[in-house]
């Protein structure tokens, strides 16, 4: 396989969801772009059998983070192929702790912890992530009411 260079987008987005852009996916990596407009979020994810990071490129926001306990376990699902992806409904998730995050700031978790990111800034946050060494079975949770 080929190395590949690529441009991140970041001009601005209109979208009513977050807009995440597949960049590279094998076995042991899977790397996305996000572009959340202000209020917008990364729902709190875990990946069972892979670190998370998350380098901020532009904007402002949070990296809230499950340091010792889960989400309410009923507002968590994980997706499967060969099912529509049918979400919990939305609900509290209950207290995390909060990263002031900007352009030029890497956040970094380990596998097994449920965590999140959301744009609390006025314009929009540009942000790459990363998973590795497995990024199956991720566990997503409902945006909060």
């Amino acid at each position: 396989m080929d190395a590949r260079i690529i441009t991140v987008p970041s001009e601005p987005i209109s979208d009513p969801q977050p807009r995440k852009l597949g960049l590279w996916s094998t076995e042991r990596l899977q790397v996305s772009a996000w572009r959340l407009r202000q209020g917008q979020q990364i729902v709190a994810h875990m990946h069972p059998k892979a670190d998370g990071m998350i380098v901020v490129l532009r904007g402002d926001g949070e990296l809230f983070v499950f340091d010792t306990e889960e989400p309410n376990p009923d507002v968590c699902y994980m997706p499967a192929p060969e099912r529509g992806v049918t979400p919990p409904p939305q609900a509290p998730l209950g207290e995390a702790t909060r990263h002031s995050v900007g352009s030029g700031i890497v956040g970094l978790v380990p596998a097994g912890t449920f965590y999140g990111l959301v744009n609390t800034g006025p314009g929009p946050l540009v942000a790459v992530a990363a998973t590795a060494p497995d990024p199956s079975a991720t566990i997503w949770t409902t945006r909060p009411q």
